[in-house]
């Protein structure tokens, strides 16, 4: 037999940590099961050495070879070099010759093909044993020279230690003739959860729970012209997801928020052209995709469900949502929705502060106005109202502005904020803050943009004078129905007199008192629950309908 790779996994039937422990069963799946997949994945070369019959029929049973071990090799004090020397021999005496070894164990059964095809290609005559390892606080090692910089020099004395997983390759004509591994051993890092070590019964849950995982791909844009609401609105949802495999994938000029998703610890990449964002979709094989980029077309979401994905998409008024499989809309009302589709309030999703923080009692009298319209305020309300507040003379009032991270006006806003400041008007300027719920909860009221941020105001039992700033947010009638504010739309000259006429009313403690009285009957704080159980439930009931034709 020529010269090839060889995979040896050394399973016994005995334990001494779980009972059984190779055969237990993970999502259905006896243990071994997950690096023997793996294993196979990379090579037909794959052997099973052990001392257990009902091993040896399940080894055989998924597409592996055996290597019978004698019971005297499988004691808890067994040296691994014996094991694998008794394999190595076993195999010779039958004319199967090797090239190069890697030893899986069972134990750590979330092994990446990537990985196992980095340990054999480097292995060479200079690197003839390389083993996996993980980050310990002693840990000390040197790096050294290598074409892709993937190893380092594994230094083993009593101060520095690492931590070798039982998980280890060598070039195999050298180590039959020393019978043991020499120094040095190089070491490959584990990455993710592949140095998950099965110690205890408890790390079998942790294991299932990682083996069940959905992995869910996320489009979301941002930009000055967009605004940060789809970002905002996305890490809300995915901050209620703890066991799924995220990855966030945004247009290349689309990107502003990006930064957002990689401070919470979320991958993010970019696309360039559609062939491109295909190609990475169908790299990462999603289970779920969530698409949040307002309206999407019929054709791209039928490629998508060409795919098998389960599609939920929001904010989505486009021909695409008839394809979907759920679409959410809490900004927008529609009487002739879909059953897929789901309108209003009750799904709104509120940022996780915003279950934190309570708001203030009333006051009889206005302390505190807050002026905030979004990410990047394309069209500058912030300006224009600030210059109206400036026209009705409104100077016993504080007025907070607080501006979003898109927001590209400031030096004529920091202007005009200086004229008033000079003539006696309370004005504090807020940028880009990370605690916004702060600066909600000390308003006697709002002015903002009539989009996403009415409902985390609104959480906060703050009445709102809300301004649709495009036609799509004509649409949000959850002030209007709710009667928790004003709502106007500010294209038209004739709105600033209706503007001035709500700023005037706000100040009347009995207005006031009945928008939060409203306010109080209305529960926003449970939306994103609502979502993530509403999208879970729909995606197992499709998934079983799928398995259940």
């Amino acid at each position: 037999m020529k010269n090839n790779d060889l995979i040896l996994i050394p399973a016994r039937s005995g334990s001494k940590t779980v009972s059984r422990q190779n055969l237990r069963l993970v999502d259905d799946k006896p243990l071994l099961y997950y690096v023997l997949n793996t294993a196979l994945q990379y090579t037909s070369n794959v052997f099973v050495s052990t001392d257990s019959e009902e091993i040896k029929e399940i080894s055989t049973m998924y597409g592996a070879n055996v290597v019978l071990r004698p019971k005297s090799l499988t004691k808890d004090s067994t040296p691994l070099e014996d094991i694998i020397y008794h394999a190595l021999s076993e195999l010779n005496k039958k004319n199967m010759f090797f090239n190069k070894c890697l030893i899986l164990n069972p134990k750590f059964p979330l092994i990446k093909l990537s990985t196992i095809k980095k340990f054999f290609s480097n292995l060479n005559a200079k690197t003839q044993i390389i083993s996996g390892y993980v980050d310990d606080a002693n840990t000390n090692y040197g790096i050294i020279e290598s074409k892709n910089n993937h190893l380092v020099k594994l230094i083993n004395t009593e101060s520095h230690i690492v931590v070798q997983q039982k998980t280890i390759a060598f070039v195999c004509n050298s180590f039959l003739k020393q019978k043991k591994f020499q120094t040095p051993v190089f070491g490959l890092k584990f990455t993710d959860y592949e140095p998950l070590s099965l110690d205890n019964y408890h790390h079998f849950g942790i294991l299932e729970k990682i083996i069940k995982r959905r992995r869910i791909l996320v489009r979301v844009d941002g930009s000055r012209k967009i605004g940060l609401g789809h970002v905002y609105n996305m890490l809300t949802i995915l901050n209620h997801l703890r066991n799924d495999e995220i990855l966030i994938l945004m247009n290349s000029k689309y990107n502003l928020g990006s930064t957002r998703f990689k401070d919470h610890l979320f991958s993010v990449k970019y696309f360039s052209s559609e062939s491109e964002l295909f190609r990475i979709l169908k790299n990462f094989k999603p289970d779920i995709i969530f698409n949040d980029i307002l309206d999407t077309s019929s054709d791209y979401v039928k490629k998508l469900k060409q795919l098998n994905l389960f599609v939920v998409n929001f904010e989505d008024l486009g021909s695409g949502r008839n394809y979907a499989d759920l679409v959410f809309n809490p900004i927008y009302d529609d009487d002739k929705k879909h059953k897929n589709e789901f309108y209003g309030a009750n799904y709104a999703c509120v940022r996780d502060e915003f279950r934190i923080w309570k708001n203030k009692p009333i006051s009889k009298t206005v302390q505190c106005v807050l002026i905030t319209f979004g990410g990047s305020d394309p069209t500058d309300k912030t300006y224009q109202i600030l210059k109206l507040i400036r026209e009705i003379n409104l100077k016993d009032i504080r007025f907070l502005i607080v501006l979003g991270l898109g927001y590209t006006h400031k030096r004529r806003l920091q202007i005009l904020i200086s004229q008033m400041l000079s003539e006696g008007f309370r004005i504090s300027l807020i940028e880009k803050s990370d605690f916004l719920v702060k600066h909600m909860r000390e308003a006697d009221f709002a002015i903002t943009s009539n989009g996403r941020t009415v409902f985390e105001i609104a959480s906060l039992k703050v009445p709102v004078v809300a301004i649709s700033v495009n036609n799509r947010e004509k649409n949000h009638k959850f002030v209007k129905n709710t009667n928790v504010g004003f709502q106007l739309d500010f294209h038209l000259k004739i709105e600033k007199h209706k503007l001035i006429n709500s700023i005037t009313a706000m100040l009347d403690f009995t207005t006031r008192k009945s928008f939060v009285k409203n306010l109080q009957k209305i529960n926003l704080l449970n939306g994103a629950d609502r979502v993530i159980q509403t999208i879970m439930s729909e995606y197992e009931k499709n998934k079983q309908s799928c398995s259940n034709p």
